[in-house]
Protein backbone atom coordinates (compact mmCIF):
# COMPACT_ATOMS: atom_id res chain seq x y z
CA UNK A 1 0.00 0.00 0.00
CA UNK A 2 1.08 3.43 -0.87
CA UNK A 3 2.30 6.21 2.12
CA UNK A 4 0.39 9.08 1.86
CA UNK A 5 2.62 11.06 4.01
CA UNK A 6 5.11 9.93 2.32
CA UNK A 7 4.15 10.46 -0.94
CA UNK A 8 3.31 13.95 0.21
CA UNK A 9 6.69 14.56 1.20
CA UNK A 10 8.19 13.35 -2.27
CA UNK A 11 5.80 15.92 -4.14
CA UNK A 12 7.01 18.69 -1.57
CA UNK A 13 10.98 18.34 -1.90
CA UNK A 14 10.17 17.95 -6.08
CA UNK A 15 7.88 21.09 -5.70
CA UNK A 16 10.92 22.61 -3.93
CA UNK A 17 13.31 21.08 -6.73
CA UNK A 18 11.52 23.00 -9.09
CA UNK A 19 11.34 26.47 -7.74
CA UNK A 20 14.80 26.05 -6.96
CA UNK A 21 15.88 25.23 -10.32
CA UNK A 22 13.70 28.14 -12.08
CA UNK A 23 14.89 30.42 -9.30
CA UNK A 24 18.53 29.49 -10.92
CA UNK A 25 17.69 29.96 -14.10
CA UNK A 26 15.52 33.26 -13.97
CA UNK A 27 18.55 34.89 -11.77
CA UNK A 28 21.32 33.38 -14.09
CA UNK A 29 19.67 34.48 -17.40
CA UNK A 30 19.39 37.89 -15.87
CA UNK A 31 23.37 38.57 -14.91
CA UNK A 32 24.40 36.61 -17.80
CA UNK A 33 22.63 39.25 -20.13
CA UNK A 34 23.46 42.93 -17.92
CA UNK A 35 26.97 43.11 -19.94
CA UNK A 36 24.70 42.90 -23.33
CA UNK A 37 21.40 45.02 -21.80
CA UNK A 38 23.81 47.64 -20.70
CA UNK A 39 25.84 47.68 -24.07
CA UNK A 40 23.00 47.86 -26.29
CA UNK A 41 20.65 50.16 -23.78
CA UNK A 42 18.52 48.02 -23.77
CA UNK A 43 17.19 49.34 -26.72
CA UNK A 44 13.35 48.02 -27.10
CA UNK A 45 12.68 49.42 -23.30
CA UNK A 46 14.12 52.36 -23.96
CA UNK A 47 11.41 52.68 -26.76
CA UNK A 48 8.55 52.25 -24.47
CA UNK A 49 10.29 54.43 -21.62
CA UNK A 50 10.68 57.27 -23.84
CA UNK A 51 6.83 56.88 -24.98
CA UNK A 52 5.96 56.56 -21.60
CA UNK A 53 8.28 59.76 -20.31
CA UNK A 54 6.22 61.66 -23.37
CA UNK A 55 3.04 60.57 -22.02
CA UNK A 56 4.14 61.91 -18.72
CA UNK A 57 5.44 65.64 -20.44
CA UNK A 58 4.53 66.53 -23.56
CA UNK A 59 2.20 63.78 -25.35
CA UNK A 60 2.03 65.16 -28.36
CA UNK A 61 5.57 63.43 -29.29
CA UNK A 62 4.91 59.83 -28.14
CA UNK A 63 4.97 58.74 -32.16
CA UNK A 64 7.03 61.71 -33.33
CA UNK A 65 9.77 61.53 -31.13
CA UNK A 66 11.33 57.61 -30.49
CA UNK A 67 14.52 56.26 -30.16
CA UNK A 68 13.07 53.79 -32.77
CA UNK A 69 9.62 53.24 -33.80
CA UNK A 70 7.02 53.46 -31.18
CA UNK A 71 3.72 51.00 -32.61
CA UNK A 72 1.79 50.55 -29.55
CA UNK A 73 -1.30 52.15 -28.71
CA UNK A 74 -1.36 55.64 -26.57
CA UNK A 75 -2.99 53.47 -23.88
CA UNK A 76 -0.05 51.45 -23.44
CA UNK A 77 2.46 54.40 -22.80
CA UNK A 78 0.01 55.32 -19.90
CA UNK A 79 0.27 52.02 -18.67
CA UNK A 80 4.23 51.72 -18.64
CA UNK A 81 3.97 55.67 -16.50
CA UNK A 82 5.04 53.23 -13.91
CA UNK A 83 8.41 52.15 -15.16
CA UNK A 84 9.13 55.99 -16.57
CA UNK A 85 8.23 58.20 -13.36
CA UNK A 86 11.77 59.55 -13.31
CA UNK A 87 14.36 60.76 -15.86
CA UNK A 88 17.09 58.18 -14.33
CA UNK A 89 16.51 55.55 -17.68
CA UNK A 90 19.31 53.34 -15.84
CA UNK A 91 16.98 53.09 -12.88
CA UNK A 92 14.00 52.16 -15.24
CA UNK A 93 16.27 49.39 -17.27
CA UNK A 94 17.26 47.35 -14.58
CA UNK A 95 13.88 47.63 -12.69
CA UNK A 96 12.09 46.70 -15.82
CA UNK A 97 15.08 43.78 -16.36
CA UNK A 98 14.40 42.70 -12.28
CA UNK A 99 11.07 42.41 -13.43
CA UNK A 100 11.39 40.30 -16.46
CA UNK A 101 13.63 38.07 -14.49
CA UNK A 102 10.79 37.92 -11.64
CA UNK A 103 8.40 36.69 -14.38
CA UNK A 104 10.56 34.06 -15.89
CA UNK A 105 10.64 32.86 -12.30
CA UNK A 106 6.82 32.70 -11.88
CA UNK A 107 6.32 31.19 -15.43
CA UNK A 108 9.41 28.69 -15.06
CA UNK A 109 8.29 27.64 -11.29
CA UNK A 110 5.18 26.45 -12.44
CA UNK A 111 5.89 22.58 -12.72
CA UNK A 112 8.52 20.40 -14.39
CA UNK A 113 6.89 20.76 -18.02
CA UNK A 114 6.89 24.41 -17.90
CA UNK A 115 10.58 24.72 -16.48
CA UNK A 116 11.31 21.98 -19.09
CA UNK A 117 9.68 24.62 -21.18
CA UNK A 118 11.41 27.54 -20.78
CA UNK A 119 15.11 25.50 -20.86
CA UNK A 120 14.46 24.80 -23.80
CA UNK A 121 13.69 28.36 -25.00
CA UNK A 122 16.35 29.68 -23.66
CA UNK A 123 17.95 31.69 -26.66
CA UNK A 124 14.77 33.60 -26.75
CA UNK A 125 14.60 34.48 -23.47
CA UNK A 126 18.11 35.54 -23.74
CA UNK A 127 17.40 38.30 -26.29
CA UNK A 128 14.17 39.33 -24.91
CA UNK A 129 16.61 39.97 -21.49
CA UNK A 130 19.22 41.84 -23.31
CA UNK A 131 16.92 43.83 -25.64
CA UNK A 132 14.59 44.77 -23.01
CA UNK A 133 11.30 43.64 -24.89
CA UNK A 134 7.97 43.21 -23.47
CA UNK A 135 6.47 39.76 -24.90
CA UNK A 136 7.62 37.84 -21.77
CA UNK A 137 5.22 40.14 -19.96
CA UNK A 138 2.35 39.66 -22.32
CA UNK A 139 2.69 35.79 -22.21
CA UNK A 140 3.33 36.36 -18.51
CA UNK A 141 -0.68 38.44 -18.81
CA UNK A 142 -1.84 35.13 -20.49
CA UNK A 143 -1.06 33.21 -17.88
CA UNK A 144 -2.47 34.59 -15.58
CA UNK A 145 -5.70 34.84 -17.64
CA UNK A 146 -5.93 30.87 -18.09
CA UNK A 147 -5.15 30.67 -14.61
CA UNK A 148 -8.03 32.88 -13.91
CA UNK A 149 -10.44 30.90 -16.91
CA UNK A 150 -9.13 27.94 -15.14
CA UNK A 151 -10.42 28.54 -11.54
CA UNK A 152 -14.11 29.75 -13.80
CA UNK A 153 -13.06 33.37 -12.64
CA UNK A 154 -14.31 34.46 -16.16
CA UNK A 155 -14.90 38.51 -15.92
CA UNK A 156 -11.05 38.57 -14.28
CA UNK A 157 -9.66 36.39 -17.03
CA UNK A 158 -11.65 38.71 -19.57
CA UNK A 159 -10.15 41.88 -18.00
CA UNK A 160 -6.56 40.00 -18.25
CA UNK A 161 -6.91 39.40 -21.92
CA UNK A 162 -7.95 42.90 -22.82
CA UNK A 163 -5.08 44.32 -20.96
CA UNK A 164 -2.92 41.77 -22.74
CA UNK A 165 -4.60 42.48 -26.24
CA UNK A 166 -4.19 45.99 -25.73
CA UNK A 167 -0.46 45.97 -25.04
CA UNK A 168 0.03 43.88 -28.06
CA UNK A 169 -2.93 42.76 -30.43
CA UNK A 170 -1.51 39.20 -30.95
CA UNK A 171 -3.04 37.71 -27.52
CA UNK A 172 -6.76 38.63 -29.28
CA UNK A 173 -6.55 35.37 -31.33
CA UNK A 174 -7.54 33.94 -28.22
CA UNK A 175 -10.90 34.79 -28.24
CA UNK A 176 -11.99 31.08 -29.50
CA UNK A 177 -11.36 29.82 -25.75
CA UNK A 178 -14.15 32.52 -24.52
CA UNK A 179 -16.49 31.44 -27.42
CA UNK A 180 -18.50 28.43 -25.45
CA UNK A 181 -21.79 30.42 -23.78
CA UNK A 182 -20.89 29.12 -20.32
CA UNK A 183 -18.16 31.55 -20.82
CA UNK A 184 -19.72 34.89 -22.27
CA UNK A 185 -19.16 36.15 -18.83
CA UNK A 186 -15.52 36.77 -20.05
CA UNK A 187 -16.83 39.11 -22.39
CA UNK A 188 -18.03 41.64 -20.31
CA UNK A 189 -14.64 42.10 -18.42
CA UNK A 190 -13.10 42.18 -21.83
CA UNK A 191 -15.45 44.79 -23.22
CA UNK A 192 -15.17 47.17 -20.25
CA UNK A 193 -11.59 46.96 -19.99
CA UNK A 194 -11.16 47.51 -23.92
CA UNK A 195 -13.46 50.76 -23.59
CA UNK A 196 -11.96 51.85 -20.26
CA UNK A 197 -8.10 51.49 -22.07
CA UNK A 198 -9.60 52.64 -25.83
CA UNK A 199 -10.81 56.41 -23.87
CA UNK A 200 -8.37 56.32 -21.60
CA UNK A 201 -5.64 58.53 -23.69
CA UNK A 202 -9.02 60.99 -23.84
CA UNK A 203 -9.97 61.13 -20.21
CA UNK A 204 -6.09 61.89 -20.06
CA UNK A 205 -5.00 64.32 -23.01
CA UNK A 206 -8.36 65.16 -23.95
CA UNK A 207 -10.77 64.24 -27.00
CA UNK A 208 -8.86 66.35 -29.64
CA UNK A 209 -5.13 64.98 -28.47
CA UNK A 210 -6.69 61.81 -28.39
CA UNK A 211 -7.80 61.87 -31.81
CA UNK A 212 -4.28 62.90 -33.19
CA UNK A 213 -2.60 60.18 -30.91
CA UNK A 214 -4.99 57.35 -32.78
CA UNK A 215 -4.22 58.82 -35.77
CA UNK A 216 -0.57 58.84 -35.48
CA UNK A 217 -0.65 55.00 -33.92
CA UNK A 218 -2.44 53.81 -36.79
CA UNK A 219 -0.26 55.89 -39.37
CA UNK A 220 2.68 54.40 -37.74
CA UNK A 221 1.35 50.80 -38.06
CA UNK A 222 0.61 51.18 -42.08
CA UNK A 223 4.69 52.56 -42.53
CA UNK A 224 5.51 49.33 -40.54
CA UNK A 225 5.50 47.73 -43.97
CA UNK A 226 6.58 43.80 -43.79
CA UNK A 227 10.52 43.65 -43.42
CA UNK A 228 12.29 41.11 -45.17
CA UNK A 229 15.30 40.67 -42.61
CA UNK A 230 16.43 37.28 -42.31
CA UNK A 231 15.22 37.60 -38.54
CA UNK A 232 11.92 37.96 -40.00
CA UNK A 233 10.45 34.79 -39.56
CA UNK A 234 7.00 34.97 -40.75
CA UNK A 235 5.21 32.63 -43.66
CA UNK A 236 5.05 35.75 -45.26
CA UNK A 237 8.19 37.25 -45.38
CA UNK A 238 9.47 33.21 -46.56
CA UNK A 239 7.21 33.51 -49.52
CA UNK A 240 8.40 36.87 -50.34
CA UNK A 241 12.36 36.01 -49.84
CA UNK A 242 11.98 33.07 -52.18
CA UNK A 243 9.34 34.07 -54.69
CA UNK A 244 10.39 37.55 -55.62
CA UNK A 245 13.20 39.17 -56.77
CA UNK A 246 13.39 41.53 -53.70
CA UNK A 247 16.80 42.27 -52.11
CA UNK A 248 16.57 41.57 -48.12
CA UNK A 249 19.07 41.50 -45.41
CA UNK A 250 20.65 38.44 -44.01
CA UNK A 251 21.70 40.40 -40.24
CA UNK A 252 25.29 40.95 -40.26
CA UNK A 253 26.27 39.64 -43.92
CA UNK A 254 24.69 42.18 -45.95
CA UNK A 255 21.93 42.21 -48.87
CA UNK A 256 20.81 39.23 -50.76
CA UNK A 257 18.41 38.17 -53.51
CA UNK A 258 17.31 34.53 -53.11
CA UNK A 259 13.85 34.78 -55.72
CA UNK A 260 14.21 31.67 -57.42
CA UNK A 261 10.42 33.25 -58.81
CA UNK A 262 8.92 36.59 -59.13
CA UNK A 263 5.34 36.20 -58.24
CA UNK A 264 3.78 39.12 -57.25
CA UNK A 265 3.73 40.73 -54.29
CA UNK A 266 0.06 41.11 -53.69
CA UNK A 267 -0.57 37.13 -54.41
CA UNK A 268 1.96 36.09 -51.83
CA UNK A 269 0.62 38.13 -49.36
CA UNK A 270 -3.10 36.39 -49.76
CA UNK A 271 -1.13 33.18 -50.06
CA UNK A 272 0.49 34.07 -46.41
CA UNK A 273 -2.62 34.89 -45.24
CA UNK A 274 -4.63 31.65 -46.65
CA UNK A 275 -1.85 29.06 -45.36
CA UNK A 276 -1.28 31.02 -41.83
CA UNK A 277 -5.26 30.92 -41.71
CA UNK A 278 -5.98 27.17 -42.72
CA UNK A 279 -3.15 26.57 -39.74
CA UNK A 280 -4.72 28.20 -37.27
CA UNK A 281 -7.96 26.80 -38.08
CA UNK A 282 -6.79 23.28 -37.92
CA UNK A 283 -4.97 24.49 -34.39
CA UNK A 284 -8.72 25.47 -32.78
CA UNK A 285 -10.58 22.46 -34.42
CA UNK A 286 -7.91 20.31 -32.27
CA UNK A 287 -8.15 22.35 -29.28
CA UNK A 288 -12.33 22.15 -29.76
CA UNK A 289 -11.71 18.32 -30.06
CA UNK A 290 -9.51 18.60 -26.35
CA UNK A 291 -12.66 20.50 -24.96
CA UNK A 292 -11.49 24.10 -25.81
CA UNK A 293 -9.33 23.46 -22.49
CA UNK A 294 -7.22 25.99 -20.86
CA UNK A 295 -3.87 24.52 -21.69
CA UNK A 296 -5.08 23.00 -25.27
CA UNK A 297 -6.04 27.21 -25.62
CA UNK A 298 -3.42 29.08 -24.66
CA UNK A 299 -1.14 26.24 -27.15
CA UNK A 300 -3.69 27.21 -30.07
CA UNK A 301 -3.29 30.93 -29.78
CA UNK A 302 0.59 30.96 -29.30
CA UNK A 303 0.83 29.01 -32.50
CA UNK A 304 -1.76 31.36 -34.04
CA UNK A 305 0.41 33.90 -33.50
CA UNK A 306 2.78 32.37 -35.53
CA UNK A 307 0.98 31.25 -38.05
CA UNK A 308 -0.69 34.75 -38.75
CA UNK A 309 1.54 37.31 -38.06
CA UNK A 310 3.28 39.12 -40.80
CA UNK A 311 6.17 39.93 -38.98
CA UNK A 312 7.95 37.30 -36.25
CA UNK A 313 10.76 38.28 -34.63
CA UNK A 314 12.75 35.82 -32.83
CA UNK A 315 11.53 36.55 -29.33
CA UNK A 316 8.02 35.46 -30.47
CA UNK A 317 9.24 31.84 -30.37
CA UNK A 318 8.68 32.62 -26.79
CA UNK A 319 4.92 31.74 -26.85
CA UNK A 320 6.13 28.15 -27.64
CA UNK A 321 6.29 28.19 -24.04
CA UNK A 322 2.53 27.41 -23.73
CA UNK A 323 2.14 24.38 -26.13
CA UNK A 324 5.90 23.28 -24.50
CA UNK A 325 4.41 23.05 -21.34
CA UNK A 326 1.56 21.63 -22.68
CA UNK A 327 3.39 18.43 -24.05
CA UNK A 328 6.04 17.60 -22.09
CA UNK A 329 3.24 17.20 -19.60
CA UNK A 330 1.08 15.15 -21.65
CA UNK A 331 4.45 13.73 -24.06
CA UNK A 332 5.63 10.43 -22.86
CA UNK A 333 9.48 10.74 -21.72
CA UNK A 334 10.83 9.09 -25.21
CA UNK A 335 8.66 11.85 -27.51
CA UNK A 336 9.34 14.93 -24.99
CA UNK A 337 13.12 13.61 -25.32
CA UNK A 338 12.81 13.47 -29.47
CA UNK A 339 11.12 17.14 -29.66
CA UNK A 340 13.57 18.36 -27.40
CA UNK A 341 16.76 16.90 -29.24
CA UNK A 342 15.33 18.11 -32.41
CA UNK A 343 14.36 21.60 -31.51
CA UNK A 344 17.87 22.08 -29.79
CA UNK A 345 18.91 20.52 -32.92
CA UNK A 346 17.41 23.40 -35.40
CA UNK A 347 17.54 26.57 -32.59
CA UNK A 348 20.20 26.26 -29.99
CA UNK A 349 22.83 23.95 -32.42
CA UNK A 350 22.12 27.08 -35.00
CA UNK A 351 23.07 30.22 -33.07
CA UNK A 352 25.57 32.31 -34.23
CA UNK A 353 28.18 31.57 -31.21
CA UNK A 354 28.26 27.86 -32.81
CA UNK A 355 28.19 28.25 -36.47
CA UNK A 356 29.11 31.25 -37.34
CA UNK A 357 27.56 34.44 -38.69
CA UNK A 358 27.12 33.74 -42.32
CA UNK A 359 25.70 29.97 -41.73
CA UNK A 360 23.53 31.15 -38.77
CA UNK A 361 22.18 34.15 -41.12
CA UNK A 362 21.34 32.29 -43.51
CA UNK A 363 19.66 29.39 -41.71
CA UNK A 364 17.31 32.16 -40.29
CA UNK A 365 16.84 33.64 -43.61
CA UNK A 366 15.59 30.09 -44.48
CA UNK A 367 12.90 30.50 -40.98
CA UNK A 368 14.84 27.79 -38.91
CA UNK A 369 13.36 29.03 -36.00
CA UNK A 370 9.66 28.80 -37.91
CA UNK A 371 9.86 25.31 -38.88
CA UNK A 372 11.38 24.94 -35.05
CA UNK A 373 7.55 25.88 -34.59
CA UNK A 374 5.90 23.67 -37.00
CA UNK A 375 7.84 20.80 -35.53
CA UNK A 376 6.31 21.79 -32.04
CA UNK A 377 2.81 22.38 -33.51
CA UNK A 378 3.01 18.57 -35.58
CA UNK A 379 3.99 17.14 -31.76
CA UNK A 380 1.18 18.85 -30.61
CA UNK A 381 -1.60 18.25 -32.97
CA UNK A 382 -0.29 14.42 -32.70
CA UNK A 383 -0.87 14.29 -28.93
Amino acid sequence: MSNPAKSASVGVMLRRQILALAAFLALALALATVRKAQSLGSPDFKVFYTAARHAIEDPENIYRLSPDRYLYPPSTALLLTPFAFSANYALHQWVWHGLLGVILFLLAGQSGAALSAMFLLIRYLAITFSYGQINLVVIGLLALVGGFAGRRKLKIAGLGWALASSIKIYPAVFAPFFFPRARWRAWSGALLTGAFLLFLPFACFGIERGLALYGEFLAALQSKGLPLHSHNQSIAALSLRLLTKQEFYLHAVGPAWWGIADLPEGLLRAFAWILGGALAGLTWWKAWKRGLSVDASLSAAAFCILFLSHIVWKDYLLFLYFPLREGFSLWSRKKSLWVAGIFLAMITFSAPDLVGHPLSTRLDAACIHLWAAVLVWVAWWRS
